[in-house]
């Protein structure tokens, strides 16, 4: 049996590539027996909802065409191929879970390879893509809706905690 050390180090470290090729793995041979776990899956649905709920907020804002428009300048936006390093196995596995097809989109070595000509495929997001807000979206956007943005991503990133936790005690008795 796995030390929870172990487990981190496993679900943790490594590059995106590596991280991906694991979370594929893990959803090929668990993920029939996971689908069946119903406190995994109706915290997924929670976190779904959720999400739902912050993609809504941000389309209220008109975050999308401000992103898109950084995004399309000389230099780029904040989807780096560094950031597409926060995304960890369990992140990757959620989505997975959650029906998306992850794969890597681009090669780039300064883009998210996780960034599509739609935005991110990505439904559930890392810490720093949920909570990063730039100069650009401050200064567009009044108080009250980027806080009821934090609150919403705060939410959301509290409620994919607790499913990522459920993970890890799920692979700690399987692994």
């Amino acid at each position: 049996m796995a030390t929870r050390s172990d487990l981190y180090a496993f679900f943790y470290s490594g590059d995106v590539v590596l991280k991906l090729a694991t979370a594929h793995d893990l959803h090929a041979r668990y993920g029939e027996f996971l689908v069946q776990q119903l406190d995994i899956m109706s915290q997924l649905t929670v976190v779904l909802a959720d999400e739902q709920i912050s993609q809504a907020q941000m389309i209220t804002m008109g975050m999308g065409e401000t992103c898109t428009q950084c995004a399309n300048r000389q230099g780029g936006g904040c989807c780096s191929r560094f950031m597409a390093g926060e995304n960890d196995v369990l992140q990757l596995l959620m989505n997975l879970l959650a029906g998306v097809q992850v794969v890597i989109q681009q090669e780039d070595t300064v883009e998210c390879c996780f960034l599509g000509e739609a935005g991110c495929i990505l439904t559930l997001k890392p810490m720093f893509c949920l909570n990063y807000n730039c100069s650009h979206i401050k200064e567009e956007r009044d108080a009250a809706a980027l806080s009821l943005l934090e609150r919403r991503t705060g939410d959301l990133l509290r409620k994919q905690a607790v499913l990522e936790q459920m993970l890890l005690d799920f692979f700690y008795k399987y692994l």
